[in-house]
């Protein structure tokens, strides 16, 4: 099994492990998430691309943090101030796929995060649409190499390296690559267990 696999692996594995624990069926998760029963059986068992959209989608149902899908919280508790991502590391490790893009997991188990980091990497595509995706919480979005179209609900915008953008997750969107070299982009969100449920999504 090589690395990227392993890792979707280790993914799935701690969504069914948190999906039991909370004594949901597949169906259920599937009915109030949006997506199919089948979708998120391949999730847990790796064999499927997931988006950072669909993660953070499942993490709010299953109610607990988005970092918990990503690090082993079965060790002993030990507070964390500040965490560290290595180049070195990144660049020797695989990167999880999802559609259209290929992510690494920049934050780590900070202890009660408000923020949750990811690297994106677009390669070049002859795509012309991209399949929108919603999720609670906010996305900022800067561009470090490449030429990006993202759109918002019917709105897009051509995003250059050094361009900034912060849009509300519950309006669907997407990116998709529109240079003629590979794209990246810093991406970061607002993590389902800070979210106040009790407000109403823009519209």
């Amino acid at each position: 099994m090589d690395q990227a696999r392993l890792v979707a692996r280790q993914i799935g594995l701690r969504i069914r492990a948190t999906r039991q624990l909370r004594k949901l069926t597949l169906q259920q998760l599937g009915t109030d998430t949006g997506l199919s029963a089948a979708y998120l059986s391949r999730i847990e068992r790796g064999e499927t691309a997931i988006s950072i959209a669909n993660l953070i989608v499942i993490a709010t149902r299953l109610d607990v943090p988005l970092r918990d899908l990503f690090e082993d919280t079965n060790e002993a508790y030990v507070p964390k101030y500040y965490t560290v991502s290595r180049k070195a590391e990144r660049e020797s490790s695989s990167q999880m796929a999802a559609n259209g893009y290929d992510y690494h997991w920049l934050s780590g188990a900070l202890t009660e995060p408000k923020l949750s980091a990811f690297l994106l990497e677009f390669p070049v595509t002859s795509e012309t649409e991209v399949k929108l995706l919603s999720h609670e919480g906010e996305e900022v979005l800067y561009i470090l190499e490449g030429r990006i179209e993202f759109q918002i609900g019917s709105d897009r915008l051509v995003l250059d390296a050094g361009d900034c953008v912060h849009l509300v997750g519950q309006k669907p969107h997407m990116g998709r690559n529109v240079g003629k070299k590979p794209a990246r982009m810093l991406m970061v969100v607002t993590p389902s267990n800070v979210i106040d449920h009790g407000t109403d999504a823009p519209t």
